[in-house]
């Protein structure tokens, strides 16, 4: 997770990035050998869904506080491909939350596309207040059962940054 401006004024606005990667069983099984065995079982496509959320830690005392959370979903569809660039029956695209369908040229840019996320939330400084902060970004996602996994889900925390607001 990123922050900037690292000591802004109260009356600025915050950028946060976060950024994380799906590993595991899920990532490795996204082949397109299982791609092809999933089409001949009629199951067309995996769906992810993530949630990331952004918290403000306090003492140890009192739990921390939600600031934001956002919540979105990416599908991987297999089709039958017609496409003289791709040598395969079968193939898969990649559909965004942002309602946009992108078309891998190969497997790895088709695990990337799906698991590797990056999102941007903006927050006024005035919502934290002056002084000495520390955040945190949590991060689940959840997908079910299909011909090459089982259902299961994954979550995380990241590192906690330090912001000073003045």
């Amino acid at each position: 997770m990123s922050v900037s401006p690292q000591n802004p004024k109260v009356d600025d606005n915050l950028a946060f990035t976060v950024g994380f990667k799906l590993e595991g069983g899920i990532r490795r099984n996204f082949v397109r050998r299982l791609w092809e065995a999933a089409y001949d079982e009629h199951d067309l496509g995996l769906r992810m869904a993530y949630r990331v959320e952004l918290y403000k830690q306090r003492s140890k005392i009192l739990p921390s506080s939600q600031l934001k959370k956002d919540k979105f979903v990416r599908r991987g569809v297999f089709f039958w491909t017609r496409n003289p660039e791709i040598p395969y029956r079968v193939w898969a695209t990649v559909a965004t939350e942002f309602e946009t369908i992108l078309y891998p040229k190969t497997e790895e840019e088709a695990r990337n596309m799906l698991f590797d996320v990056t999102r941007s939330f903006e927050l006024p400084a005035s919502l934290l207040g002056k002084g000495q902060h520390t955040l945190e970004a949590r991060i689940h996602a959840k997908w079910g059962k299909h011909v090459f996994t089982e259902r299961g889900e994954a979550s995380a925390k990241g590192p906690a940054v330090r912001i000073h607001v003045r």
